[in-house]
């Protein structure tokens, strides 16, 4: 086999230098502490730059760093190979690095234009407008004259304050390159756009309109200007003018002669800079974005009534619609879409959100499956499955006969977490807080608290979120960190009543600073007087502490504020056991294990009384 390689690289043929090289984390240390020497990798300085090369156009640049920085060490004057150097320093941010670089590519090449303009552009990147105007000026003094040039200058002058002249070097190339006149007025554009003169920018792009019709993106930019300058009515004239001229929004537009949506067609479209639906889609979307969302319904519901709608924005109507409260508009809605597109899995995700508002949780479960046979690799479709799961699970009857089908739910729920936690990234901490209650649920309580410590790096969900995770410790026998979670509450809530009653209660748990937790949960009922399972958390803690008389009281006013509560039921249920009471606690036990107590530990006690055993404190979990 042949390796045919360049010009410029045939006098490559060096004896290799191979090495191995991680990027410095502190790009302060400079390229000369990129690569260290390493004989065991066989890349000579040919096969160092090829393979650096193809690194480097796949956008690996910090692969392609070390093997190109060996090739420019053996051979800097191979043009190939500092082009390529370069621009994988100024990828990973080392543009001081990159400069000496392009002055010796520019030494050699004094009149490039390519040259310079690189040159200027890194220098204006690294503050030193003065050496990239001096660039600039110098391609000028030869003679050069071309569109890169005049918009390298133009954006020179913009950065220096000076948007007025960078607009009037724009406004004289429009002469002078009349086939870019698009290009240039986009750039023009984005000037009056950064300098915040909005009706001046709809005056350009009207102009700009007219100049170079065939442009979609001026027309975009021009309704959207004319909304921000609040021409609303002039602003959806020219969309429908927009989609009259491209053919877009028609029925079909965007996928087959049915409407059906095409991805490859909308990929075409896309590919030319056309809208994905069309321009009046476009414009409803500006609106949505800047917080306008019946402005965007008001567009989108006639295009929908006469099927003018692809499938996504369908769906994004009908979320919208939803979202707002109309939820029987967006119901009817979603029904067509499901009609239509049965196979779209958003359409039935949004026919679950329906049946979720209503209440109807095993119908949205239904739904909510559905969604995810068709899309299989959709995150939220998941954990909208396995929010469904869950609260599934909790209206699901209790007792014996439903042991098997709570079994099976336990494990769909741990199926469907598994996938969901591979789909979702770290920013969505909402999604880890529903994965944390998920495989809680599904009892893997050690990914559980993995996922509620990632959604405790969100400030709106941190203490439920911390609350959770000391749960998940707690029931793992991991009292070390669960309280460290806890205390950690205490220190960023003070005034907090649920972290006040959650740590005294489990202080009361591990029958420990009892003083303390009484302290707590009394703050605690401070706030909130009449809550059950504050007065809960009381009463355990002064069972605890051998008070049998007053945690008795409190804990009857708990059961009479939730009496179907199964942990509270079982405390009242000891304590009556404490105080020699066998016939009202067997009752009140019995009574827990009726709503889904732990048996395990309840019929422990329930053997002791039938036995006549002397009264033990147990250990409940909330």
């Amino acid at each position: 086999m042949r390796l045919f390689l360049p010009a410029a690289l045939c006098c490559l043929l060096l004896p290799s230098l191979a090495l191995a090289a991680a990027v410095p984390d502190d790009p302060a240390k400079g390229a000369a502490e990129v690569a260290k020497p390493d004989e065991d990798v066989p890349y000579g300085v040919a096969a160092s730059w090829l393979i650096g090369h193809r690194l480097l156009a796949e956008g690996r640049a910090a692969d392609a760093l070390p093997l190109l920085h060996q090739a420019y060490r053996a051979q800097p004057e191979a043009m190939a190979i500092a082009i390529d150097y370069q621009a994988a320093l100024v990828a990973e941010g080392y543009l001081r690095d990159a400069l000496p670089v392009m002055d010796k590519l520019v030494a050699a090449n004094p009149d490039s234009v390519s040259f310079r303009l690189r040159r200027s552009a890194l220098l204006a990147r690294n503050g030193d407008e003065a050496g990239a105007m001096a660039d600039i000026r110098y391609l000028r003094d030869k003679g050069n004259d071309s569109l890169p040039l005049l918009l390298a200058e133009a954006g020179l002058q913009d950065r220096s304050g000076k948007a007025d002249h960078a607009l009037e070097l724009l406004r004289g190339g429009l002469t002078r390159f009349p086939a870019a006149a698009g290009e240039i007025y986009l750039e023009m554009a984005g000037i009056l756009q950064r300098a915040s003169r909005g009706e001046d920018l709809v005056t350009l792009l009207t102009e700009a309109v007219r100049v170079d019709p065939e442009r979609p993106a001026l027309w975009m930019l021009s309704l959207q200007a004319q909304v921000d300058a609040g021409h609303d009515a002039d602003a959806l004239a020219l969309a429908r003018e927009a989609d009259r001229r491209f053919g877009t929004g028609a029925p079909g537009a965007a996928g087959n002669e049915d409407g059906d949506h095409d991805p490859e067609a909308e990929a075409a479209r896309v590919a030319v800079g056309l809208p994905s639906d069309s321009f009046v889609v476009e414009l409803a979307d500006h609106y949505a974005r800047r917080q306008k969302v019946d402005q965007a319904i008001a567009l989108l519901q006639p295009l929908a009534a006469n099927n003018e709608l692809g499938v996504n924005a369908s769906l994004w109507l009908g979320r919208m619609l939803l979202g707002t409260g109309r939820t029987d508009e967006g119901a009817k809605l979603v029904d067509r879409v499901t009609k239509h597109w049965p196979q779209a899995a958003r359409g039935w995700f949004l026919k679950g959100k329906v049946a979720e508002a209503a209440g109807d949780w095993n119908q949205a479960l239904g739904l909510y499956r559905k969604s995810v046979d068709l899309e299989p690799d959709d995150g939220e479709l998941r954990l909208s499955c396995i929010r469904a799961l869950l609260v599934a699970r909790e209206k699901a009857p209790t007792g014996a006969e439903a042991t098997a089908a709570l079994a099976a739910r336990r494990k769909e729920i741990g199926d469907q977490c598994a996938v969901a936690a591979s789909l979702i990234t770290d920013q969505d901490t909402g999604g880890h807080m529903i994965l944390g209650y998920g495989y809680r649920a599904a009892g893997d309580l050690t990914r559980a608290a993995e996922h509620f410590a990632t959604a405790s790096t969100d400030a709106d969900l941190r203490q439920n979120a911390l609350i959770q995770k000391s749960l998940c410790h707690d029931e793992l026998g991991e009292d070390a960190p669960a309280r460290e979670d806890l205390e950690t509450l205490a220190r960023e809530f003070p005034d907090d009543a649920e972290v006040a009653n959650t740590l005294g209660y489990w202080l009361a748990e591990k029958a420990t600073d009892l003083d303390r937790a009484e302290k707590l949960v009394r703050q605690a009922l401070a706030k909130d007087a009449g809550n059950g399972a504050y007065l809960d958390s009381l009463g355990w803690v002064l069972y605890r502490q051998g008070r049998f008389e007053a945690a008795l009281d409190n804990l009857i006013q708990a059961v009479n504020v939730l009496p179907e509560d199964p942990v509270i039921l079982e405390h009242l249920g000891m304590v009556l056991k404490a105080g020699g009471q066998r016939d009202q606690a067997l009752d009140v036990l019995r009574r827990s294990l009726t709503f889904g107590g732990d048996r395990k530990r309840i019929e422990a006690a329930i053997r002791e009384l039938e036995k006549g055993a002397a009264p033990a404190p147990a250990k409940a979990k909330r």
